[in-house]
């Protein structure tokens, strides 16, 4: 695991309380927070940590996107999701889970407030609400991993690379864009590069997306909609 920079830097309150999974946090809450928490970069590309690594730390995504994925028992690695702005992951120290289940992997620059497995241990102690807090924030993505299941099990595979393609789309200039590969959207679809290129041909035909290098413009969302879709807001 290559990390960017892992100096401790200060963290201010104000970038805590314009993260969406800290809107509900009290000032005092986020105070408390901040001065627990330390900030860590990585590149695009890097991994965060690896599926079966000890878990030692709560994140928090500031900026970018992370990608979780999982092998499976064949050995083919399985994109789950994407984390984007204040969503959280690797909450194995939550429940006291000493390995990490899945693998995490910046798939831009990605900026993360990090709060460390001592310092959870610590507000345990004395800080039970802002725990409960933390908590709260975790369970409001437990819905999601049914969906995750039902995905896996049951989706095809033009579902999946539907769904990526949404969960990846941002809007600029009044377009949904995803800045993805094929290569990458295959990675997270759970398949072969071959079978995204004839996918997005398809829809291409179909005038529901328009294909550039590196980028995938989303004209019809509406077309992409699978049964659990979850545009823009993943776990």
């Amino acid at each position: 695991m290559i990390i960017m920079n892992t100096n401790p830097s200060t963290i201010h309150i104000d970038e805590l309380h314009q993260m969406p999974a800290f809107h509900n946090l009290s000032h005092t809450q986020l105070q408390r927070l901040s001065i627990l928490m330390i900030r860590r970069k990585f590149a695009p590309g890097q991994f965060i940590f690896i599926e079966g690594e000890r878990s030692n730390s709560l994140w928090f995504v500031a900026h970018g996107r992370v990608k979780i994925m999982k092998q499976s028992q064949n050995g083919r690695v399985n994109g789950l999701c994407l984390m984007n702005k204040g969503k959280c992951f690797g909450s194995c120290p939550l429940f006291e889970m000493e390995k990490h289940p899945a693998t995490a992997q910046a798939l831009d620059e990605v900026t993360l407030f990090v709060l460390p497995s001592d310092a959870l241990q610590k507000a345990k102690q004395t800080d039970p609400q802002l725990v409960k807090a933390l908590l709260h924030i975790y369970s409001q993505r437990l819905e999601h991993l049914t969906t995750i299941t039902e995905m896996l099990g049951t989706w095809t595979v033009a579902e999946r690379i539907n769904d990526n393609l949404l969960a990846c789309a941002i809007q600029e200039d009044g377009e949904f864009i995803a800045k993805l590969t094929h290569e990458k959207l295959a990675e997270l679809a759970g398949t072969v590069r071959e079978v995204v290129s004839r996918h997005l041909a398809q829809l291409e035909k179909a005038d529901i997306i328009k294909m550039t290098t590196g980028h995938i413009i989303i004209k019809k969302p509406s077309e992409l909609n699978s049964p659990c879709a979850c545009a823009g807001v993943v776990v």
